[in-house]
C-alpha cells in the first residue's frame, strides 16, 4: 500500500511540477504541509475578491487564505493559511468536478491530509417544510438522486406517483407495495446511492453552532411571507440538522420536493429527513471513501453544511414554472447573500474551534475531547470589511433597461412593476378596492430625462438605487413648491429615500450630461398603484392653478 501511494504521489507531483516548469523535488514529497481543515466550496461568481461574492470569498478573507498554489488538475487554485493549517478549495459545480477535485487533492503529495477535517460549505435549495432561506443545515445522510431507473411520466401506470425508481427495482419507492430495504455496508450502499456521515461529528458541529444568529435582509421577508403553508419557511434564518440530496439536475416544484422526501426516507430507511438539495456531495464523499482506503484521508472527519439560498418548491398560488422563472430573474435567489454569509458564520465557528484545539483534535475526535477552547465568533461584517472594495462598472442605459426588463412609462422614463401585494386582503379607497402595496423600478435617462408632472392618490416612498442625482419638484395643493434631490451622496444634501404623499403634483429630472447618463430609483406605492388613480398634468391647467410656478411647469409638463 505504501509503495503504491509513493508511486502515485511521484506521478502526480511530477505532473504538477511540469505544469509549473519547475523540477520535481523529493523534499516536497517527504515534507508535506500539514492541513488541519479543508474547506470545500463549489463556486465563485467571478474573482476571489473585489466583486460579488460566491461561496469562496468570505473564506479566503476571513481565514486569511492568502497563499495560493497552482492546482492544474482541478477547477481552481488551492489557497491555504500556512500558520493556521486551513485550506480552501473551489471544486467547480456538479458531481463530476467535485469528485475529481477531492480525489486530486487527496493524491497531492504537497499536503498531509491524514488528520484533516473536511467541511463542505455551500448553498442549496431547502424544503420550506423544514427551514427558511438563509438557514444552515448540518447533514448526517447524503443521498444520491441520480442513480435510478426512469420511465417517462406519460408512459407510467396510472397508480404510480412518478416514473423514477431505484436501480434494480421495478416500481417507485412510494408505489405502495413496498421495496426491499437498501443494504448498507460500512455506512454506504454498494452503488453509491446513500452515505451516512459520522453522526457524532455532525451532532458536535450542530451543538457548537445551533445558537448562532444568522443574517437576513429585507428581500427575504417578502419571499418568506408567501409560504403561508410552511411555518418554518417564515422563520428568521436558523441552524438545524437536516439531510442532503445530491442530483445533477436542478429540479424544482411541489411534486419533485415530495419525491425528494420519499427518496431520502427510502434510502435512509426513515432515519433521514430531506432538507437540502445540491449537486456535489455524494461524489465528494465517494472520493473520500477511496482516499480513506489508501490511508490518505479520514472520512470520519467529513462534514457537510448546506445553507438555503432558495426554496425547493413554490409557495401557494404560484406554479412551479412561475416560481422557477422568478428565481431565475434579476430579483431571484433572495437568500443568496444571507446563505453565503451563513455558510461562513456557522462553518468558521467549527473551523476556528478545530484549529484552536488541534493539540487534542489531531488524534482525538472533538466529541471525545475535554476542556475544549471555544474561540469567539467574528461577525461576518468584520470579514466583509477586509474584502477589497468592489470595482464599480458603469452600465449603459440600454444595459439597465434590458437587464431589469424595463419599458417606457407614460410620464416619461422607464419602469417595471416588481411586486403587487395581491396575496393580502384589499383595502377600500374612494376609487375602489386596492391592494395594500405595489412596487416598481423607475429609470430616467439622458435620452428621456424628465418625469413629467403628474399626481397620484396614493403615498409613494422613493428609494435611490444608482446613477446620477434626480431632482424632484413637488407642488402641494396650496401651491407650496418643494425641491428634493435624490442621490448617493448625503454629504452633498442628497437623500436616498423620500416620500411623496398622495395629492401632490410631482415631476422629476436628471442632468443630460451626468457621469452615468441615467438615474434609477425604486418606488413603493400604498395603497397599490392603479392608472385610474394617476392624473397627468396638462400645462395650461397647471399654470392656471399655480401661476407662480409657470416657467417650471412649462418645462416639466406636456
Amino acid at each position: 500500500m505504501q509503495a503504491l501511494k509513493f508511486i502515485i504521489c511521484l506521478i502526480l507531483f511530477g505532473f504538477l511540477s511540469a505544469c509549473n516548469d519547475e523540477p520535481a523535488s523529493s523534499s516536497a514529497v517527504e515534507s508535506p504541509i500539514e492541513i488541519k481543515v479543508v474547506v470545500v466550496t463549489m463556486f465563485e461568481i467571478g474573482e476571489d475578491q473585489g466583486d460579488k461574492a460566491g461561496e469562496f470569498q468570505l473564506w479566503k478573507a476571513g481565514q486569511k487564505l492568502d497563499t495560493c498554489l497552482p492546482f492544474p488538475v482541478s477547477h481552481h487554485d488551492i489557497c491555504i493559511n500556512p500558520q493556521s493549517g486551513v485550506m480552501g478549495i473551489v471544486t467547480g459545480m456538479g458531481i463530476a468536478k467535485a469528485t475529481a477535485a477531492i480525489m486530486a487533492l487527496g493524491l497531492d503529495p504537497r499536503f498531509d491530509l491524514s488528520h484533516a477535517y473536511w467541511l463542505v460549505a455551500g448553498i442549496a435549495g431547502f424544503d420550506p417544510a423544514d427551514a427558511s432561506i438563509g438557514s444552515a443545515a448540518w447533514a448526517t445522510w447524503l443521498v444520491d438522486g441520480d442513480l435510478a431507473h426512469e420511465i417517462d411520466g406519460r408512459e407510467i401506470p396510472t397508480d404510480w406517483p412518478t416514473g423514477y425508481f431505484p436501480l434494480f427495482a421495478n416500481e417507485p419507492v412510494n408505489a405502495g407495495t413496498g421495496l426491499p430495504a437498501p443494504k448498507l455496508s460500512d455506512g454506504y450502499s454498494a452503488n453509491g446511492e446513500v452515505y451516512k456521515l459520522n453522526e457524532k461529528l455532525t451532532d458536535w458541529a450542530f451543538n457548537l453552532t445551533k445558537d448562532l444568529k444568522l443574517s437576513e435582509y429585507p428581500a427575504m421577508f417578502e419571499l418568506r411571507e408567501k409560504y403561508t403553508d410552511h411555518p418554518n419557511a417564515q422563520r428568521p434564518p436558523f441552524v438545524l440538522k437536516g439531510d442532503h440530496l445530491a442530483s445533477s439536475t436542478f429540479w424544482h416544484g411541489k411534486l419533485m420536493n415530495q419525491w425528494a422526501n420519499d427518496w431520502t426516507s427510502y434510502w435512509t430507511q426513515g432515519e433521514g429527513n430531506f432538507v437540502s438539495s445540491g449537486m456535489e456531495d455524494t461524489g465528494a464523499y465517494q472520493a473520500m471513501v477511496y482516499l480513506a482506503r489508501a490511508n490518505l484521508a479520514d472520512r470520519s472527519r467529513f462534514m457537510v453544511l448546506r445553507t438555503a439560498s432558495n426554496y425547493s418548491m413554490q409557495p401557494p398560488d404560484l406554479t412551479a414554472v412561475e416560481n422557477l422563472s422568478a428565481e431565475s430573474g434579476e430579483a431571484g435567489f433572495a437568500g443568496l447573500l444571507s446563505s453565503v454569509e451563513s455558510a461562513y458564520t456557522v462553518g468558521s465557528k467549527v473551523v476556528d474551534t478545530i484549529v484552536a484545539n488541534w493539540a487534542q483534535f489531531k488524534t482525538t475526535m472533538p466529541y471525545d475531547a475535554s476542556n475544549i477552547i471555544t474561540p469567539a465568533t467574528k461577525p461576518v461584517s468584520e470579514v466583509q470589511a477586509q474584502l477589497p472594495a468592489q470595482q464599480t462598472t458603469k452600465l449603459t442605459t440600454q444595459q439597465l433597461v434590458d437587464a431589469l426588463q424595463l419599458e417606457g412609462h407614460v410620464e416619461g422614463g422607464y419602469f417595471r412593476q416588481t411586486f403587487k401585494a395581491d396575496h393580502r386582503p384589499t383595502i377600500t379607497t374612494k376609487n375602489g378596492d386596492r391592494v395594500t402595496m405595489t412596487s416598481i423600478y423607475y429609470l430616467l435617462s439622458a435620452e428621456s430625462p424628465i418625469g413629467h408632472f403628474h399626481m397620484n392618490q396614493s403615498d409613494i416612498m422613493h428609494y435611490f438605487h444608482a446613477g446620477d442625482p434626480i431632482t424632484y419638484y413637488l407642488i402641494q395643493a396650496d401651491g407650496e413648491l418643494q425641491t428634493v434631490v435624490m442621490g448617493s451622496d448625503p454629504t452633498q444634501g442628497q437623500v436616498m429615500q423620500t416620500v411623496v404623499k398622495g395629492g401632490t403634483w410631482k415631476a422629476s429630472k436628471i442632468p443630460t450630461d451626468g457621469d452615468f447618463g441615467y438615474g434609477l430609483i425604486g418606488e413603493a406605492v400604498a395603497p397599490g398603484f392603479e392608472y385610474s388613480d394617476m392624473q397627468l398634468g396638462q400645462t395650461t391647467e397647471l399654470v392656471a392653478l399655480f401661476p407662480q410656478h409657470a416657467e417650471l411647469i412649462k418645462s416639466l409638463s406636456r
